[in-house]
């Protein structure tokens, strides 16, 4: 008997009898596995009514396998063919089945459907309950969708947490994709400061770790540097010497520029 349904095609006639032929055969597993591979069959031939016709008819088999499998090839067929309720129903019962591979996939396909369909909420709760299947392939899948959909709608946060996650999984394929999705995430630099209306004492002392009315020098610990930034050195009352480096582009460290400019006439 042909098993594969791509296959299958190349000689459609003589798979066909084959599949009727095991279906009738009396064998609960073999005529299960045969109405499937019959529907599959006429799927890829474009024949809809008749694919959908046997798929339920594999559904009607009761066998654990093939009826799970069977609504979720369905609930597939039904989204190609435009028939949205339809495709939520055979979705759901695939996820009622709790078959440990094809609850999951439909989990994570429904999940899918609905964020195309514009129910984000719904799409959410799905892709939760995908997670929590720990399913080897769908459970990351669904991980890493969830994170993207978050991103997409600007919830960075969340969006973090799912992505540094989904790095902690260990699965090389998953982490380079979390790795990839955060490093869009997160900006290569801080934004510009506020516009500047005087150094704001506790963000500079913040910065730079010591008592500001104990600060007696200041210079830039390298000479003259590039775009405002670089290692700053300064004393204090004490004989302590101390250095820091200060980028403008972050909001304190601008601020600890303009003080040290103010104060020492630091060249910034």
């Amino acid at each position: 008997m042909i098993t594969d349904p791509d296959e299958a095609v190349g000689d459609a006639e003589r798979a066909r009898a084959q599949y009727l032929e095991a279906a009738a055969s009396g064998d609960p597993d073999r005529a299960a596995e045969a109405v499937f591979l019959l529907a599959a069959l006429e799927r890829n031939l474009g024949r809809t009514a008749e694919a959908r016709a046997a798929f339920g008819r594999a559904i009607a088999t009761g066998h654990a396998d093939v009826t799970a499998r069977a609504w979720t090839n369905l609930a597939v067929l039904e989204v190609v063919a435009g028939q949205t309720e339809a495709a939520r129903t055979a979705f759901r019962e695939a996820i009622a089945t709790g078959h440990r591979d094809h609850a999951p996939q439909a989990m994570f396909n429904l999940a899918l459907f609905e964020s195309r369909q514009g129910d984000l909420d719904e799409a959410r709760r799905l892709y939760r309950a995908a997670i929590e299947t720990g399913h080897h392939e769908h459970a990351r899948k669904a991980l890493l969708n969830l994170a993207n959909l978050e991103a997409a709608e600007g919830r960075r946060e969340q969006a973090r947490e799912l992505y540094a996650w989904a790095i902690a999984t260990g699965d090389p394929e998953t982490a380079a994709r979390a790795r990839s999705g955060l490093d869009k995430l997160t900006p290569s630099y801080e934004p510009s400061p506020a516009p500047y209306a005087g150094a704001d004492p506790e963000v500079v002392r913040r910065a730079l770790g010591v008592d500001l009315e104990s600060i007696t020098d200041a210079c830039w610990a390298n000479g003259r540097p590039r775009y405002g930034s670089g290692h700053v050195e300064f004393g204090t009352r004490d004989g302590g010497s101390h250095m820091v480096y200060l980028d403008r582009r972050s909001q304190a460290d601008f601020h600890a520029l303009m003080f040290l400019k103010e104060r020492f006439g630091l060249d910034t």
